[in-house]
């Protein structure tokens, strides 16, 4: 199915968290946070956590919107997949994490229901590159630059990638109609 839409952004986890929600869910869900520990991919019908294994280190976030569900893609060496669902009352998406606090937002082609994809790829490796680049540090005992940008920048050589891909399938719920 052909892409209508396609956002993309980089961001550091919030302790190894990076929340994808619909403009009027910002409430975090404790138990959706604890459950994509496990399943890296975890969320509610308005949010979606993904779990990195990073903490300070860049990530990028990419939102594909298609026509409808996302065909086989032999060229994304996925590590991992997980299906999604969000719902977007508003239309609008946040994606939240450490740094910077949000590191995007996008209109999506229609406010409603999203299924979807999320699939990922460089977490171990990123992770590990972090790890030796912190011990590089350490034993130089210098500390964490404040501009963390510029040491990524120039120390990169894997970047820890998640991909969502969703697609439209119903009207959000009137919630209205609970009343």
């Amino acid at each position: 199915m052909p892409i209508l839409y396609e956002f993309r952004t980089e961001a550091r986890p919030d302790n190894g968290l990076i929340e994808v929600y619909d403009s009027d869910s910002y409430l975090t869900d404790s138990e959706a946070v604890r459950q994509s520990r496990d399943t890296v991919v975890a969320g509610t019908s308005t949010q979606i956590y993904l779990h990195s294994l990073q903490g300070i280190a860049p990530a990028e976030i990419l939102v594909r919107v298609r026509d409808g569900p996302a065909p086989a893609d032999n060229t994304w060496a996925a590590e991992g997949e997980r299906p999604t669902v969000l719902d977007s009352p508003t239309g609008e998406v946040v994606i939240r994490a450490f740094a910077p606090d949000i590191a995007g937002h996008f209109q999506l082609p229609r406010p409603g229901v999203y299924e979807g994809c999320v699939s990922w790829k460089g977490r171990h490796e990123a992770a590990a590159q972090e790890a030796d680049l912190h011990a590089k540090l350490s034993a130089a005992e210098l500390q964490w630059p404040a501009d963390t940008d510029a040491i990524w920048a120039t120390h990169r050589e894997v970047l820890e990638t998640y991909r969502i891909d969703l697609w439209w399938t119903a009207e959000s719920e009137d919630d209205e109609d609970d009343e």
